[in-house]
C-alpha cells in the first residue's frame, strides 16, 4: 500500500472501552467491600467507583447496558437496601448520584427504564414512607426515614418527571413484554400511585422547614403531572392540595416555586431526547384538568369570590408584587392558562386583566425577563383557540402590543423632552 494512504488502514481496536473499564471498576468495588480497610476508607472508594460508573452509563445505552450486565447497578441497589442502618451517609451519596443520573440530559432509554424499574422504586418508596412499590410491601405503609426520606422523595420527583416524557416507564418495570396485559398494567399503575400517595402524606406530616417544604412541593407537583390518575389523586386530596398550593407564606422564593410548579403542571416544558430532538410530554393535561387545577389554587387560597375569578384575582395580585420572583411565577402561570382557549376566556372575563396587559405606560414591570414573560401572555392568547371568540377591538389591541414587542417604550415628544 502506498505510504500516503496508510492512514486509511482499518485497525482492530478490540472491545469498546466501556466493556473494559466498567468490569475493572466493578472488580475494584467488590474488593473494597471485602477488604479489611476502615469503614470510612472503604465507603469513600465505593462511592468513587459508583460515581465513575454512573458518569460512563450516562453516555449512552451501550454503556448503561454494560453497567447492568456487570452488576454495577445491582450493587447500588444493594447498598440502598442493606446499608441504611450501618452507613446512611453512603446511602445518601448513592441517592445523590442516582439523582444526577436522572437529571443528566439527553436521557437515554435504557437508563430511564432502569431508574424506573421495580427494584429501584421499591426501595425509594420505602425510604420515603410509601411502604414499598405498592405491590405487597406497601399494604401497611410506613413513616419516611428521618435522614434518607428527603433525598429519596427528591429522587422520586425526578423519576416522575421522566414518566411525563414516557408513559410506559412506570408500567413495564422488569416484566416480559408478553406479560404486559392491559388489566395487569392498570393494576400495577394504581398500586404504584398508592405508594407515591402514601409517601407524600408521610412526608407532609413531618415538614419542618422551608427546604423540606420546597422538596415536598417539587415532589407533589411532579407526581401530579406524571399522569391523569395522579393528578386526580392530588386534586381529590385536601391535605396535598393545601401543602402544594397554599400561598400563605412570606417568602417570595417559595411563592414563586409554587406558581411555577402549577404552570409546569398545566403546560409541561419541552425537553431534548438522546438525538437532540425536542420531545413533547405525553401527558399534557386536558382543558378540564388544567382548569380544575387552576380552580384548586383559588380554592386553597380562598378570598371569598367566584372560583374562576378567585384564582385569576389571586395570580394577578401576585403579578403586581414588588418582588421579581413572585411576578415571574405569576406570569408563567398566566401564560400557561392563556395558551388554552377556555383559560384565555376566563382570564379576559376578569375585570382588570385586559388593562393589566395593555396599559404599558403604568406597568410596574422594569426587568428584561419580566417584560418578555408578560409579553408572552399576549402571544399565548393570540395563539389560543379563544382568539376567534374575542371582540375585534380586543384582538386589534393585543395584536398591536404583540407587534410593538416586549421592550416597547412610548416616545416622549421632542418639545417636552427639551423643556
Amino acid at each position: 500500500m502506498h505510504p500516503s494512504h496508510s492512514w486509511h488502514s482499518p485497525k482492530k481496536l478490540g472491545k469498546p472501552i466501556s466493556d473494559r473499564i466498567i468490569p475493572s471498576i466493578v472488580q475494584t468495588w467488590k474488593q473494597q467491600q471485602n477488604s479489611s480497610k476502615t469503614s470510612s476508607q472503604s465507603s469513600t472508594i465505593c462511592i468513587r467507583c459508583a460515581s465513575t460508573i454512573i458518569d460512563i452509563a450516562c453516555l449512552g445505552d451501550a454503556m448503561m447496558e454494560c453497567a447492568v450486565q456487570n452488576n454495577a447497578m445491582s450493587m447500588m441497589v444493594y447498598i440502598l437496601e442493606k446499608e441504611v442502618e450501618s452507613d446512611p451517609l453512603m446511602v445518601m451519596s448513592i441517592l445523590d448520584l442516582l439523582e444526577k443520573m436522572a437529571n443528566t440530559l439527553p436521557m437515554h432509554g435504557k437508563r430511564s427504564k432502569w431508574l424506573c424499574s421495580d427494584s429501584v422504586l421499591d426501595v425509594l418508596l420505602s425510604m420515603a414512607g410509601g411502604g414499598g412499590n405498592g405491590y405487597e410491601s406497601a399494604a401497611a405503609g410506613g413513616t419516611h426515614d428521618p435522614i434518607l426520606g428527603g433525598p429519596a422523595l427528591r429522587l422520586l420527583s425526578c423519576l416522575c418527571r421522566l414518566a411525563q416524557r414516557d408513559e410506559s416507564l412506570f408500567f413495564g418495570g422488569n416484566h416480559r413484554e408478553e406479560e404486559l396485559k392491559t388489566e395487569t398494567i392498570h393494576q400495577q399503575h394504581r398500586q404504584l400511585l398508592v405508594g407515591f400517595h402514601r409517601a407524600l402524606h408521610s412526608f407532609d406530616s413531618n415538614l419542618s422547614g422551608e427546604l423540606e417544604r420546597l422538596a415536598f412541593i417539587d415532589a407533589v407537583s411532579s407526581f401530579a403531572a406524571s399522569s391523569p390518575d395522579a393528578m386526580a389523586i392530588v386534586l381529590d386530596d385536601p391535605t396535598l392540595c393545601e401543602g402544594w398550593l397554599s400561598l400563605s407564606v412570606a417568602q417570595p422564593k417559595l411563592k414563586s416555586v409554587i406558581l411555577h410548579s402549577v404552570a409546569n403542571a398545566i403546560d409541561p416544558p419541552k425537553e431534548m431526547d438522546a438525538n437532540g430532538d425536542t420531545v413533547l410530554p405525553w401527558n399534557v393535561p386536558s382543558n378540564q384538568i388544567a382548569m380544575r387545577l387552576f380552580d384548586a389554587l383559588g380554592r386553597v387560597n380562598d378570598t371569598g369570590g367566584d372560583i374562576h375569578d378567585d384564582a385569576t384575582k389571586l395570580v394577578l395580585a401576585n403579578a403586581t408584587s414588588p418582588m421579581v420572583e413572585t411576578r415571574l411565577g405569576s406570569y408563567a402561570l398566566l401564560k400557561a392558562i392563556a395558551k388554552r382557549g377556555v383559560g384565555a376566556q376566563v382570564l379576559l372575563s376578569h375585570a382588570g386583566f385586559f388593562e393589566f396587559l395593555t396599559h404599558r405606560e403604568i406597568s410596574l414591570e422594569t426587568t428584561k425577563e419580566g417584560k418578555e414573560a408578560k409579553h408572552d401572555i399576549v402571544v399565548a392568547i393570540l395563539e389560543s383557540d379563544a382568539k376567534g371568540l374575542l371582540a375585534d377591538d380586543i384582538v386589534k389591541k393585543l395584536e398591536h402590543i404583540e407587534r410593538q414587542g416586549p421592550h416597547y417604550v412610548k416616545a416622549v415628544p421632542w418639545e417636552l423632552a427639551t423643556e
